[in-house]
């Protein structure tokens, strides 16, 4: 009887250590394994993204990065961005990364699409670029998408925009990335928001 009722306990507290582990795996660190990133669970948090602030090009204002599901009413990774102080330059550039848990086979891709927010009443002129690029496990990218303009009304002021950065087919597995979106001739001060971004 006592052999029983140990081996219950120790079963209970397999259990226990199981969702614990399974709810710190869930938070701000939770991680996609480097295809694609949608923000729908407000567990995931920001799916390993994170700001690569020591690669900023020419961009010198505040910035913060979070996950946020109430502004447009879904969940979205946030990038709160002011380019006030670069207004007259065509290129700042701040920079996301994602450093992956498990390596990401890029073979057949051709392209990294994403869906882009942001308010138009804050953009006084000037628009935005989107940039992926990784040089790692003897994998290269380095591209840059079109002028991001326009866009549905997603309500709350924001529109939504569907971007695509062609890239080069790659054979090999990538392990992290770099993204960033660049102001052009812009002060835009604000909030912009990303989902659903991945390869195909």
């Amino acid at each position: 009887m006592k052999t029983a009722k140990k081996t219950i306990m120790v079963m209970v507290a397999l259990v226990m250590a199981l969702i614990v582990l399974s709810c710190a795996s869930g938070g701000r660190g939770a991680r996609s394994p480097g295809g694609n990133w949608e923000f729908s669970n407000p567990e995931g948090g920001v799916q390993g993204w994170d700001l690569a602030n020591s690669e900023f090009y020419m961009y010198r204002g505040p910035i913060k990065l979070s996950y946020d599901n109430t502004t447009l009413g879904k969940g979205l990774l946030r990038l709160d961005v002011d380019f006030a102080e670069t207004k007259d330059l065509e290129w700042s550039e701040p920079k996301m990364k994602n450093d992956f848990p498990k390596a990401f086979n890029m073979k057949g891709k051709t392209k990294f699409v994403f869906d882009f927010y942001y308010n138009p009443s804050l953009l006084h002129g000037g628009s935005f670029k989107a940039k992926v690029f990784t040089n790692n496990n003897g994998i290269l990218v380095d591209s840059t998408g079109e002028t991001i303009e326009g866009g549905e009304d997603v309500g709350n002021g924001f529109v939504k925009q569907t971007a695509t950065i062609l890239i080069m087919p790659i054979a090999g597995f990538m392990t992290d990335l770099r993204f960033s979106i660049a102001g052009y001739l812009t002060d835009y001060n604000g909030p912009v928001f990303f989902d659903n971004m991945r390869w195909e």
